[in-house]
C-alpha cells in the first residue's frame, strides 16, 4: 500500500516547472540512450564486415617458415590493390610479412600481436595495435606450424567512421539539447513562471489585499487571457465588496438617525402616558395640553415611517405610471401651490416647454419637496427653470439663502441628513425629503445634483431623459 502511494505523492510534490524540466531531461536522455546504441550497433556491424573481409583476404596458409618481405609480383595472382597484410607469425612473436599493402596510403607499419591472445588450436580474431602507434589492426590468426598464418587489415576506416558519427551525433543531441532548453525555457517564462506569479497574487488577494492585480505573459497568450478574466472578476468582486461596505455603513446610520428621531416622540408618548397614568394631570386643561401634544408626536412618527416606507418601495421595484408630461407646466403648477404654503416667500417659475415620460404624480411631488425645502430653508426668493440640455431636460431649483456647507451639499440627497446638524423641530423635518426626491428621479432613469456654497444659496438641479409625444396634464388635486 505504501509503494502504490509514494509515487503519487512525489508526484504530488512536484511543481509543473519541475515536472517540465524532469521530461525535458528524460527526453534528452533517451536521445543520448538511442545515440550509444545506434554507434555501438554501427561499430559492431563495421567490425563484422571486417571480419568478413579477413576471411576473404586470408586465402591458402603462407609457409610456416621465416621469409622476408616480398613485394607482389605483376604476374601473381594477388597483383590486385590490396590493403591487406599477409604474413607469418612466429612463437616468439616475430611477424614476417610476406604480402603487404599495396593501397596507395598504406604506410610500413605492421600488427603487434600478443602470441598470448592466440591459440595453438584453433583460429582466433583479435585487434592488435601498429608498431608505430598510428592505430590499430584487426587481425585474423591461424594457426600454422610452428607459429600462426597472420591475415591484418588496417581499422582506420572503422574508427574514422564511428569518429565521424560520434561527431555528427554529438553535435545533433547538442542542437537538440539546446532546442529544447529554449522550449523549456519559453515555457517557463511563457507559461509557468506568469502562472507562479498569478498564485502568489492570488494568494494576497486570498490574504485580504484586493488592489493586487494578476499578470500574464504577453497580450493575447492563454495566461494573459487568463489575467484579465480573473483581474475583471476581482475588480467586479472588489466593487461588490466596497458597495457592501458601503451599504452596511448606510445601513448603520441609517439605523442610528431612524432611532434618534423617533426617540423624542416617544419619549415624548411614553411621559405624557405615564403622567396621565400616575395623576400627575388633574386638571381637563392639562390633560388636553397631554393629548395635543401626544397625537402631534405621533402624527409625527406616523410621517417619519411613511417616509421610510415609500423609501423602501424606490429601493425594490417602484410602480410608475408612464405618461407624457409637460415639464414647465408641472413646474408652474407647483410652484403656484408653494407659493400659497409659503407667503413669505416669492417664487418664479420660466423656462421652455420640454416633455418627458413619467409618473406625473411622483415628478410633482418631488419638485414640491424641492421647492418647499428652498422655501423652508432657503431664502426670500426661489427661482425654478426648465431649460434643454442635449437630450435631457433639466429643471433648476435656486434660493437665495444661507446655503450649506460643501461637504453636506454632497451628503444631501442621503438618509437623514439635514443642512444643520441639530435635531430642532423648528428646522423642519428628518431629512428624508430629498432622498425621497432623489429616489422619484433615479426611478425614471434621471440624475439630482445640489450645489450649494455658504452665504450665496443653494441650487438644486433635476435632469430627466426627454420623450417625444402629447404632454399628459398633470393632477393637481394629489395630496403631498
Amino acid at each position: 500500500m505504501s509503494a502504490a502511494v509514494a509515487p503519487s505523492s512525489t508526484r504530488a510534490r512536484l511543481s509543473l516547472r519541475d515536472r517540465v524540466l524532469v521530461g525535458f531531461a528524460a527526453i534528452a536522455a533517451i536521445a543520448i540512450a538511442i545515440a550509444v546504441a545506434v554507434t555501438a550497433t554501427t561499430h559492431q556491424y563495421q567490425m563484422a564486415q571486417l571480419d568478413e573481409r579477413l576471411e576473404s583476404f586470408a586465402g591458402p596458409f603462407v609457409v610456416d617458415q621465416p621469409m622476408q618481405r616480398l613485394p607482389r609480383s605483376p604476374s601473381d595472382d594477388l597483383s590486385r590493390p590490396s590493403d591487406a597484410l599477409r604474413g607469418f607469425l612466429a612463437a616468439d612473436g616475430e611477424l614476417h610479412v610476406v604480402l603487404a599493402p599495396t593501397v596507395d596510403d598504406a604506410g610500413d607499419a605492421v600488427p603487434v600481436v600478443d602470441v598470448d591472445q592466440l591459440s595453438p588450436t584453433f583460429a582466433a580474431v583479435v585487434t592488435a595495435p601498429s608498431s608505430d602507434g598510428s592505430g590499430d589492426f584487426r587481425v585474423l590468426a591461424r594457426p600454422a606450424g610452428n607459429g600462426w598464418d597472420v591475415t591484418a587489415l588496417s581499422m582506420d576506416s572503422v574508427q574514422s567512421a564511428s569518429q565521424r558519427l560520434i561527431a555528427i551525433e554529438t553535435a545533433g543531441i547538442a542542437l537538440m539539447l539546446g532546442g529544447l532548453g529554449l522550449v523549456a525555457w519559453w515555457m517557463i517564462r511563457m507559461g509557468i513562471t506568469p502562472m507562479r506569479r498569478m498564485i502568489d497574487a492570488s494568494s494576497r488577494i486570498a490574504a485580504g489585499d484586493l488592489d493586487v492585480r494578476l499578470e500574464g505573459a504577453g497580450r493575447g497568450s492563454e495566461t494573459a487571457e487568463l489575467a484579465g478574466s480573473l483581474n475583471a472578476m476581482i475588480a467586479t468582486l472588489t466593487d461588490s465588496l466596497r458597495e457592501r461596505e458601503r451599504s452596511e455603513t448606510r445601513l448603520r446610520e441609517f439605523v442610528a438617525d431612524a432611532s434618534h428621531e423617533l426617540r423624542t416622540p416617544l419619549t415624548t408618548v411614553l411621559g405624557y402616558s405615564e403622567l396621565h397614568r400616575r395623576g400627575a394631570l388633574p386638571r381637563k386643561a392639562d390633560q388636553t395640553d397631554a393629548w395635543a401634544r401626544t397625537e402631534a408626536e405621533a402624527g409625527r412618527m406616523r410621517r417619519l415611517v411613511d417616509d421610510m416606507l415609500e423609501l423602501a418601495k424606490y429601493d425594490a421595484e417602484p410602480q410608475l405610471a408612464q405618461a407624457p408630461i409637460a415639464l414647465a407646466q408641472l413646474a408652474r403648477d407647483v410652484v403656484a401651490d408653494a407659493s400659497a404654503a409659503f407667503p413669505d416667500s416669492t417664487f418664479s417659475a420660466a423656462g421652455d416647454e420640454l416633455t418627458v415620460t413619467g409618473d406625473a404624480d411622483r415628478l410633482r411631488q418631488a419638485l414640491l419637496n424641492v421647492i418647499s425645502n428652498a422655501a423652508l430653508h432657503g431664502g426670500a426668493t426661489v427661482a425654478v427653470a426648465v431649460e434643454r440640455d442635449g437630450g435631457r431636460a433639466r429643471v433648476s431649483v435656486m434660493d437665495d439663502g444661507p446655503g450649506m456647507a460643501p461637504e453636506i451639499a454632497a451628503r444631501a440627497t442621503e438618509r437623514f441628513v439635514r443642512g444643520d446638524s441639530s435635531r430642532q423641530r423648528a428646522t423642519g423635518g428628518a431629512g428624508l425629503g430629498l432622498a425621497i426626491t432623489a429616489a422619484i428621479v433615479q426611478a425614471h432613469g434621471g440624475d439630482l445634483d445640489v450645489e450649494s456654497t455658504e452665504g450665496e444659496g443653494t441650487r438644486v438641479t433635476i435632469a430627466l431623459p426627454l420623450a417625444a409625444g402629447p404632454p399628459a396634464t398633470p393632477r393637481p388635486d394629489v395630496p403631498q
